[in-house]
């Protein structure tokens, strides 16, 4: 299943995210929207005053901002007035190059990798990885035989189940992030991304959380259509959490991005708040960036330190 998701997504020739074409924002011939391709001028400023609130005493000038994963001629603070040493933007291909100090960010970078799929056999009490195959011009799945397993991972999931339980597991986004946390830096990591903790994964989702966006459509056939729609699964904040202790992040969270964003940049929030009717669009803005109904709860930011 990996293999086919990094196809469909990645393949130089057919892929997803290769083509040139526009996948973020909210018209018609668009895929999704993030929080980022809302109300930029805003975001921006609240990006760049959460980082600050982030470095406590730190001055932001001894810190290069390096953004991950940005779409094509885009970048979060493009055309901002920040306060950082530089900005630097990494894109689909290029070199994981981190200057020393850093605050790296990534907004839907981490869903945006190949997943495993197992599936619980309730007779023989195993799971099983989930492949695919073509058959008659239709991607299909297919169990893997045993010998074909290449993942460890199923020693963690429950057995308990009376029900063909299905997990998507994504060992794309494991992978990327040990990449990126192996190299030889120092700053903040902050990542704004869908996901779930462990037990909600083995517990809250059946038919597992993977699936398919086109058109501003949620679909779960996402072996339909290869390189012609979005394919993603909630990433693990367990795991994530794990991944940064392990390489010495320390003051790790987990926040909501209502939360956030209300605790790390309340200084662009409040004047907003307080001028609402000379600020409309601004408070307009703010409520469809942290507001429970809107993006403020469907989004979470996981963010942590090292060596500062």
């Amino acid at each position: 299943m990996d293999d086919f998701i990094e196809w469909a997504l990645y393949d130089p020739e057919i892929g997803y995210y290769q083509k040139n074409q526009k996948r973020v924002g909210k018209d018609e011939k668009t895929d999704f929207y993030t929080s980022a391709s809302l109300s930029k001028p805003l975001w921006r400023k609240l990006l760049i005053e959460s980082c600050i609130s982030l470095l406590e005493d730190r001055n932001p000038e001894d810190f290069s901002f390096v953004e991950i994963g940005a779409e094509p001629e885009s970048s979060s603070l493009a055309n901002e007035e920040h306060p950082f040493k530089e900005i630097k933007t990494i894109r689909l291909g290029e070199e994981l190059a981190i200057p020393p100090n850093a605050i790296v960010f990534s907004n839907e970078w981490l869903d945006a990798q190949p997943f495993k799929r197992f599936r619980f056999d309730e007779e023989s009490k195993q799971w099983n990885e989930i492949g695919v195959r073509l058959e008659s011009e239709n991607w299909t799945e297919q169990k893997l035989l045993k010998a074909e397993l290449t993942s460890e991972i199923t020693k963690t999931f429950p057995i308990d189940y009376d029900v063909s339980y299905t997990i998507d597991w994504p060992t794309g986004a494991e992978r990327i992030l040990k990449n990126l946390l192996r190299l030889n830096w120092d700053g903040l990591f902050l990542t704004f991304d869908y996901g779930l903790n462990f037990q909600r994964i083995c517990f809250d989702f059946p038919d597992g959380t993977g699936r398919a966006y086109q058109n501003h459509k949620m679909n779960k056939d996402f072996l339909n259509a290869p390189g012609g729609q979005d394919i993603t699964c909630h990433i693990c904040w367990d795991t994530i959490q794990e991944t940064l202790l392990e390489h010495r992040f320390t003051n790790i969270n987990l926040l909501n991005q209502e939360s956030f964003f209300m605790n790390h940049g309340s200084k662009v929030i409040k004047p907003i708040i307080e001028n609402t009717g000379l600020n409309d669009e601004l408070l307009g803005s703010l409520k469809e960036l942290i507001h429970p109904f809107h993006m403020g709860q469907k989004f979470q930011v996981m963010y942590g330190s090292r060596g500062i």
